[in-house]
């Protein structure tokens, strides 16, 4: 009996595993339809404060959508085209950056590491980030592609929304103790999304908007560049804040040598991160996810790998959404609590 049960379970383990690597397959595989799903059903979420109000003095969901979008059509134009000035900008001065940073990093590994220069030479042309930066132009216009897609999604999900609850109501509408656990646990993400977004996006534009005029009051160049980075790379947890300050503070070094900037600048970039993310942000979100650590760790490395960069931006939503789940799920309490950063 003792040794069915082991291979009952032996059984059951490699069922999941099985699942997993096929679940994953599949998510990797269709990722190009998929990820514009997935996206503009976030971007609902993220619009519905506004929609959700307006629907209130009987304006239509799709109107306030389309509107909404032609807003940020307009405000974008302008914004976008100092961002490529920027980037472009940039692209043009790395060569001398990266001149710069090799001739530093030459000096003291050879003075400190007994490292010879042509070995940095080496290293340097397998990794050179303007091959990269040229690259990402082609990216851009894929995910230009991808993003139209998507909008065309949020316009259908926003044309259907209201067959949703009759849908559910038809397909559950028998057991009314399942159709109000299931409405409850769509309001409880809905409510929770929503919230993530609405408060993540405000706090990510703050972020962009102190970085972007710290490094233009302090001379750096590119300060929109670096405000926009900021912005985005706000969503990403942990890394997104290190990977958002780092570049600007190493242009400050080689923009002011011999000067107490670059110093300054560390000092107000970090400062500027500390505050939105370790005070403001979680102020303001409160224990939204109760999400440990390192869930979200290892979410934004699964995630990355399956969906790449945008993955790592829809990390935390999907992980909570999954958490979400697993709380009205019997025997999938247990998990979701092993999840929690708290066991409150």
């Amino acid at each position: 009996m003792a040794q069915e049960e082991t291979w009952q379970k032996i059984l059951q383990f490699m069922a999941i595993l099985i699942i997993a690597v096929i679940l994953v397959f599949v998510l990797k595989t269709l990722k190009n339809i998929l990820m514009p799903i997935v996206l503009a059903v976030f971007l609902s979420y993220l619009f519905a404060p506004i929609t959700e109000r307006l629907a209130r003095i009987k304006i239509p969901r799709l109107v306030s959508l389309l509107v909404i979008l032609g807003i940020i059509a307009v405000a974008a134009r302008y914004w976008v085209q100092i961002l490529i000035n920027n980037t472009r900008a940039f692209i043009e001065f790395y060569p001398t950056l990266e001149s710069q940073t090799l001739n530093t990093l030459t000096r003291w590994l050879q003075e400190y590491l007994k490292i010879e220069a042509m070995d940095l030479q080496g290293i340097m042309q397998h990794t050179r980030v303007q091959e990269l930066l040229s690259s990402s132009v082609r990216i851009s216009l894929n995910f230009i592609g991808k993003f139209a897609l998507t909008l065309l999604i949020l316009v259908f999900i926003y044309l259907t929304y209201g067959n949703y609850p009759k849908l559910i109501k038809k397909a559950f509408g028998k057991n009314v103790r399942r159709l109000g656990d299931i409405f409850e646990l769509i309001r409880n993400i809905n409510t929770q999304i929503t919230q993530y977004f609405l408060i993540k996006t405000l706090i990510s534009l703050g972020t962009g908007v102190l970085t972007g005029t710290a490094c233009a009051i302090l001379g750096i160049k590119f300060a929109v560049l670096w405000g926009f980075l900021a912005f985005l790379l706000n969503y990403i947890p942990y890394v997104g804040s290190f990977l958002a300050v780092i570049l600007p503070i190493i242009l400050s070094v080689f923009q002011f040598p011999h000067s107490y900037k670059p110093f300054v600048t560390g000092g107000l970039l970090i400062g500027i991160q500390l505050f939105m993310g370790n005070y403001l942000d979680p102020e303001m979100m409160g224990n939204r996810f109760n999400l440990s650590p390192i869930v979200i760790i290892f979410s934004l490395f699964f995630w990355g790998y399956v969906w790449g960069i945008v993955g790592t931006f829809l990390a935390v939503p999907i992980t909570a959404i999954i958490k979400i789940f697993m709380q009205n799920i019997g025997p999938l309490k247990s998990v979701a609590v092993l999840m929690s950063k708290r066991a409150d």
